[in-house]
């Protein structure tokens, strides 16, 4: 039995949790599929993630909802209006326990919107990692986790 619990925590070390804000990550307030393509083939070639890793994908107006489908596998959420995107994906890493189910977030956005969920969620023992333009990175994110990855700043198309 303990074996199994063993199993169990070692599956969970090795899931990462990618929360994507795509306005962000594009760099711009409307995406287009190629746009969304771009940004999801830089993460697959940097991160390589798995089979049993989930990206989200936060959107802040209905029509970025499908250029944003255009991430094969990866949930969208949606929260219209200012800061939208971010509070959709905040949600997430606050009610979704993150923590018992994922060993790494990824959080490809700079926003300071999400600092206090990195700061909480690396107090857990999850790596947490930021991937962002380094001109749009806010500092308190930055610091609030344990590594930083600097995206490219043009990915729209």
């Amino acid at each position: 039995m303990n074996k199994r619990i063993e199993l169990r925590r070692s599956d969970k070390m090795l899931r990462k949790l990618f929360v994507v804000d795509i306005e962000n990550a594009v760099g711009a307030g409307t995406i287009s599929e190629d746009s969304c393509r771009n940004v999801r083939d830089r993460i697959e070639k940097t991160y390589h993630p798995g089979s049993s890793d989930l990206t989200v994908i936060g959107v802040s107006h209905k029509n970025n909802l499908f250029p944003a489908h255009a991430w094969d596998g990866a949930r969208v959420v949606l929260k219209e209006g200012h800061d939208g995107a971010d509070l959709a994906l905040e949600n997430v890493l606050s009610t979704e326990n993150v923590e018992a189910r994922f060993g790494e977030v990824v959080i490809v956005s700079g926003d300071n919107l999400f600092s206090a969920q990195a700061r909480r969620l690396k107090s857990l023992g999850v790596r947490v990692t930021v991937d962002a333009r380094a001109r749009q990175l806010a500092r308190v994110l930055a610091f609030s986790c344990l590594s930083v990855r600097f995206a490219p700043d043009a990915l729209a198309a």
